[in-house]
C-alpha cells in the first residue's frame, strides 16, 4: 500500500478525552480514532500525526497515547513503525476472519455481534502440564474459561482459555456470556492487551466438537494457539481455540510496535 499524507492535528476532529469519566483515558482515545477511522474521515495510507502532538490534542501523557495506539495495532487498524509513524490500513474484508484479533473485534468487523455460551468456569493454579508460555508461572492462580463462541446466532469456536489472576482478582465474577474477555481486562483492571501471539494448525472434529459447531464429526477445524501480553510484554492469557473452517476464509496480520 502507497502511503498518503502525513496528517496534521487540525486535519482531524478529535474529542479529547475527558479525565472525569470512569472509562480509562486510553480506552476513550482508542474508540475516537476508532469513530475517525471507520468512518473514513482517515483514510487508508495516511500517517497519523506524530505521538507527542496527538497527545497534547487529546490532553493525556504519552504513555496514555502509545497505549491507545498499541491496541489499535493489535487490532491491525494502524501499523507502527520506527522512523515512519503510524500508518493507517484499510478496513477488514468482512469476509475474513482474523486470527491475532480479540474474538469481539473480529465479529464487529465482519458485522457480526459476538456472544459466548459459558461451558466452564473455575479458578485453579497453574501446573506442571501448563502451556510453555507459563513455565515459569507454576503455582500461580489462575481462572479457566471454557466458551463456545458465536458470531449472531451461528457456533463459530470453541475457546479454552487460561488467564493469570494476579493482576485481575475476581475476575470469575464477570459475565462473559456477553462480554469481551480483552475488554474486560482493560476496562475493569486497565490491562493494555498491546500483543498476540499465535500459531495455527489443523486438526479434524471429534464427536463434543462436532456437536456443539454443529459440523460432522471429522470435519476439519483450524487450531489457533494464541498468547496474549500486556503492553510491559508480560503474558496474561493463552487459549486454545477450534474454529469451524467451513464457513469462513481466515487470514492473520502482523503489527509491529514501535
Amino acid at each position: 500500500m502507497t502511503n498518503g499524507p502525513t496528517l496534521k492535528i487540525s486535519d482531524l476532529v478529535i474529542t479529547p478525552a475527558d479525565p472525569n469519566s470512569p472509562i480509562p483515558l486510553y480506552f476513550q482515545i482508542e474508540t475516537d480514532l476508532r469513530r475517525l477511522i471507520s468512518s473514513g474521515q482517515i483514510a487508508a495510507g495516511s500517517i497519523l500525526p506524530p505521538e507527542l502532538e496527538l497527545g497534547q490534542a487529546y490532553q493525556v501523557g504519552r504513555h496514555t497515547m502509545r497505549s491507545a495506539l498499541a491496541r489499535l495495532a493489535a487490532d491491525g487498524l494502524v501499523t507502527r513503525r520506527a522512523g515512519r509513524g503510524t500508518i493507517v490500513q484499510p478496513q477488514t474484508d468482512r469476509k475474513k476472519f482474523y486470527l491475532d484479533r480479540s474474538f469481539t473485534h473480529q465479529m464487529a468487523d465482519m458485522g457480526r455481534t459476538a456472544r459466548s455460551e459459558i461451558l466452564e468456569m473455575s479458578p485453579a493454579t497453574i501446573e506442571a502440564n501448563a502451556p510453555d508460555v507459563f513455565q515459569n508461572k507454576i503455582g500461580a492462580g489462575c481462572l479457566r474459561l471454557v466458551r463456545l463462541r458465536f458470531g449472531d446466532d451461528e457456533p463459530v469456536g470453541i475457546q479454552r482459555t487460561i488467564i493469570l489472576t494476579q493482576l485481575c482478582p475476581g475476575l470469575e465474577k464477570y459475565d462473559f456470556n456477553q462480554n469481551g474477555l480483552y475488554d474486560t481486562l482493560s476496562l475493569a483492571y486497565n490491562l493494555i492487551i498491546s500483543q498476540i501471539h499465535h500459531t495455527i494448525g489443523a486438526t479434524v472434529a471429534d464427536e463434543f466438537q462436532a456437536e456443539l459447531l454443529g459440523i460432522a464429526e471429522g470435519d476439519p477445524v483450524l487450531v489457533v494457539k494464541t498468547a496474549a501480553y500486556l503492553d510491559n510484554r508480560q503474558v496474561i492469557e493463552h487459549t486454545v481455540s477450534y474454529y469451524r473452517a467451513d464457513k469462513y476464509e481466515y487470514s492473520t496480520t502482523h503489527s509491529y510496535t514501535a
